[in-house]
Formats: C-alpha cells, structure tokens, sequence
C-alpha cells in the first residue's frame, strides 16, 4: 500500500516542500517552556518568511496599539501557539489552496472547514488536556489527501464525490472503491514524507474511524469531533448543533457529551474569529 501511495503522491506537480520549519517548532511546543530565543531564531532565518509573519500578527492587533516590528515582539505579545498557527496557516494555504485552484469554489469550501475543523480542535484539546499545537495541525491538515486526489485525478475523485452523494454513502468508502484507498491514507501518507510527528500522521489517517487506534486514540478522536461539529455547524462552530446522534465514538473515547459540547461552542466561535485574522484570506 505504502508503494501505491507514494506513486499516486509522486504524479502531483505543484506539492510544498517539506514543512522543516513546522518539525522543528513542533519539537520545541514538546517542553512546557519553550525557549523564545529558539523560536524567534528558527524563524527569523528567512527574513521574506518573517515579514509575512509579521504582517499577519499586526493584522490581529485593534485599535492604536502600535504594530509588532521585528519577530521577538510579536512573539512575546501573541504567545508561542498563535505564532505557531501563523506559520503553519501559511503552510497549509500553500498546500491547500494551490496554483490555478484557487479560484475554485470546492476550494474555498475546503479552506474554510479545514480552519473550522483547526479552531474546534483547538478548543476540545484545551478540554481534554490533549496537545494543543498537535490538535490544530491535525485539524487544519485533516482532509489534505483530498487535494492530492484532486491534483492527480480529478474526474475520478468528482465520481467518488458523486456517489456518495447519490448513495447516501461515506465519500471514504467510495473514494476506496474507486483508487483503493482513501483521503485520509493518501493525507497520512505525505504527512509522513513530510516527517511529521505520528501522532498528527495518525490523527489524520484514523479521523474517520478513532475506535482501537493505539496511544494516539485521544488525539484522533478530538479530530475526529471536530470534524463533526464543523460539518454539524456549517463551519460557523455556533448555532444548533448537528450530526451528533447517534453519539460517535470519539464522545466516549473523550468523556464527552452534546451538552459539554454545545457549552464549548463560545470558544470556539471566538477562536474562529480571531483565527480569520491571523490566518490567509
């Protein structure tokens, strides 16, 4: 499979290069402390890279307070985890939203459930004592395997699409039965060319399915919801709450309910506003 996998990755044209940047500031969120000298360095290495940073910092700050000018500032008024979430926004629009589709509205649709998936993720993890950076990677990176089967064979994944919608069927089980494998296989896969941590591999391979999936199980299943409570809000993360009943696996695996759910959309309402101004338009 893992043969199979790499092929069909390999015939994309216009994939990003290897997130090092990511690795390496995922490394660092691994101490309770992290040192911010390392951070701004690890940064500051490419000075295009830090103007962008930069800009999207000042982008959140209101009012007269004067705008971050070099990266130790913004890091110290933001935090370590918005940083990271700038930096890893910046990446993922690259690969989610890639040359010559930008334009598209499946693309647009995509980009704005990815960062709604990303934000309540966020929240759950804060919740459940799961790693916060872990969980908003995992999140905004969930469905990269969609883009991949996009790139390479467009038709065939509009089909997939297709019949499960016609068929009332899960798009993962269609989507196997056309390539033989899934998004998710196909999103984990490159993860792991990327050399990211297994445990954001594993989320994004198991997110559909959290039941039995070793020492990451907790992690999987707080992508897995929130997931679901994007698509339940209409990526609002606010208003009815749909597509928890029957309760899926991951309420159990989390000690969770609809009712502890419901009362954790405020903040993720919250974060999804602050998210769309650190995050690409």
């Amino acid at each position: 499979m893992q043969a199979r996998l790499d092929a069909f990755i390999d015939r994309v044209q216009h994939l990003p290069p290897s997130p090092r940047l990511l690795v390496k500031l995922l490394e660092l969120f691994k101490h309770p402390d992290p040192d911010i000298d390392e951070v701004v360095g690890l940064i500051s290495h490419d000075p295009a890279f830090t103007v962008e940073v930069l800009k999207r910092c000042n982008s959140a700050f209101i009012g007269t307070e004067k705008p971050a000018e070099e990266m130790f500032e913004a890091v110290s008024r933001l935090g370590f985890q918005e940083i990271y979430e700038i930096v890893l926004a910046m990446f993922a629009a690259a690969a989610l939203l890639p040359p010559g589709a930008r334009e598209g509205a499946h693309v647009e649709i995509l980009w704005r459930h990815s960062v709604a998936v990303a934000v309540a993720a966020r929240v759950l993890a804060q919740e459940t004592g799961e790693s916060l950076p872990a969980a908003f990677t995992a999140g905004l990176l969930h469905d990269i395997g969609k883009v991949v089967m996009v790139s390479a064979q467009r038709d065939d994944f509009a089909q997939a699409v297709l019949n499960a919608g016609m068929f009332h069927r899960p798009v993962v089980v269609t989507e196997k039965e056309i390539f033989g494998f899934d998004h998710a296989e196909v999103g984990a896969r490159l993860l792991t060319r990327w050399s990211l941590p297994p445990n954001i591999v594993a989320a994004v391979e198991h997110h559909h399915h959290p039941k039995n999936t070793g020492e990451f199980e907790r992690l999987i299943a707080v992508v897995q919801l929130a997931n679901l409570i994007a698509h339940g809000t209409g990526e609002k993360l606010t208003g009815e709450l749909k597509g928890l009943q029957p309760p899926p696996p991951a309420l159990a695996l989390l000690e969770m309910t609809p009712e502890k759910i419901a009362l954790l959309l405020p903040a993720m309402t919250d974060g999804l506003e602050r998210a769309k101004k650190l995050m690409p338009a």
